[in-house]
Parts: structure tokens; sequence; C-alpha cells
């Protein structure tokens, strides 16, 4: 005979998977006292392009890749770093950064950036290091393969009117289960973030510019961060922010008749034992 049937409803799903027990609840998302620290790069007009997504445009030429590290020492989502490599673009004429690449530290984190917003967030080993008068963070996967490091030493104190984030967009992809079937969503998503930077005590803001440089200190064929060289360094800044992470915008969906095609990597030479 038939068991009792679920009772489960959609007005009672969650907010995310399980729905019956969500990890996380609907935007905002609330970060406080996070530090951040970023780096802007000349790159390859090719390299940056062949990863930007249709409908975007790159913004400078030389293209300005961008590697951001965050210390989130609080937040909704929890307490994680991560690591970011974007480029800097327009969207219809707006500044926005692409966000092509993150490696993040907490499931939450991962999960709460990757599901509703598409960030393209994988776990990674992401760590900060203060010594000196340097500050420097890195990133690998898996832990022990250096994939990007960051390198500054803070020198020339930010206003807050000195802080500029235009928006990031990300392309969010949820393939099908059904074989041959197209993606069931793939679209650009466009998320306003303002960081406002911590005023001090003494009223001048909690941020510094300097000399820094970017390595990709190993390349990895499966997390090529590389593909973007550093052709010139830009800017370098460190700083102490509080911002918001409010719900986002779907600005194109793409039409995808087919499943896309495995992307191929290019063949290496294979090294024999002994050889």
């Amino acid at each position: 005979m038939p068991g009792t049937p679920g009772r489960l409803t959609p007005d009672r799903f969650g907010f995310s998977m399980p729905p019956s027990d969500p990890p996380f609840d609907k935007p905002p998302y609330y970060y406080r006292g996070i530090e951040m620290m970023a780096f802007a790069y000349e790159t390859d007009d090719d390299a940056a392009a062949a990863i930007v997504p249709e409908g975007l445009t790159i913004a400078h030429s030389p293209a300005i890749a961008q590697l951001i590290f965050t210390n989130f020492h609080f937040s909704t989502l929890g307490a994680y770093t991560e690591a970011i490599l974007g480029v800097s673009c327009l969207w219809e004429g707006e500044p926005v950064t692409y966000c092509s690449n993150l490696l993040v530290t907490n499931e939450v984190g991962l999960i709460g950036g990757r599901e509703p917003y598409g960030f393209p967030k994988l776990f990674g080993e992401v760590e900060w290091v203060k010594e000196h008068e340097i500050i420097s963070a890195y990133a690998e996967r898996p832990k022990g393969k250096r994939i990007c490091t960051g390198v500054m030493r803070p020198r020339d104190i930010l206003a807050p009117e000195d802080v500029v984030t235009p928006p990031l967009v990300t392309l969010k992809i949820i393939p099908s289960p059904e074989e041959g079937a197209p993606p069931e969503v793939c679209e650009l998503v466009r998320t306003p973030l303002e960081f406002e930077l911590i005023v001090g005590s003494d009223g001048r803001g909690e941020g510094f510019a300097g000399p820094g440089n970017v390595t990709f200190d190993s390349p990895s064929a499966i997390d090529p961060w590389h593909r973007m060289p550093v052709r010139r360094m830009v800017a370098s800044s460190w700083g102490r922010y509080n911002f918001v992470l409010p719900y986002g915008q779907v600005i194109k969906r793409y039409d995808v008749a087919r499943t896309a095609e495995p992307v191929e990597q290019a063949d290496e030479p294979v090294v024999a034992a002994g050889a």
C-alpha cells in the first residue's frame, strides 16, 4: 500500500539546498571589518578577451586585469578568505568587473556566491601574511600548488572618496541533468557592490596604496590563472571595509541551442618514466 505522501510544498522550500534545511537565507548579506588587498595590472588583450563572455567589452587596451584577496573576518555568510581574478570591462558603456575565477575557503561562502549569483567559486587555500612592513597573500590549489601571490607595502593613505567599486558581473551556468540538453541557466548577472572604507578614530581612512606586484607562481592546467600574464603593474592597495551584498540582476540571457563542447586543453609532451 502507498505510504504517507510528502508534505514539503514549494511555498515551504528554503532559499537554497537542502530546501528543508537551507544553510543560508535570502540577501542581503552583511560584511563588517573585512580586509581587502587589490592589484590591477596590464595584460594581453587577446588573453583577456578569450575568457570574457559575449556581451561584455574589454574596457582598456592594454586590458586591465585585477587580482583581489579578501579576508572576511565576519559576514552573515561566515568567516573566510578568498582570491578573485577579474577583468575591467564595459556593459552597455558602464564600467564593470567581470569575475573569471575565484578560490574560497568556506563552503557557505562558496555556495552562497555560486548558486544565487554565479560566482565561479572553487575550494582552495587562501592565506594572508603580514611580516615587517609588507602585506602579502597567496592562493593554492591543491595545497602546496601556488597559483598566485600578491605583495605590497602600504604607503599612501586613502580617503573614502578614493574607493571606487564597479559592479561585478558573473556568467552563471547551471547545466541540465539530461543528456544533450542545453544548460538550464546561462546568463550574465550584475551585482552592485559599494565598499565603504572604514574611518579610524583620527578621521582618516584605514586604507593605503603603495608599491606592489603580482606573480603567478606556477602554471596550472587545472586552474590557469596565469593565462592573463602581468605586463605592467597599475595599482596596489590594502584597506578595511564594510559592505552589503544585495540581490543581483540578470542583464543578459543566452540562447543556448545545445550543450557547449568541452574546452580542449593544449597537448603537452608525455615524459616517459626514467627519461
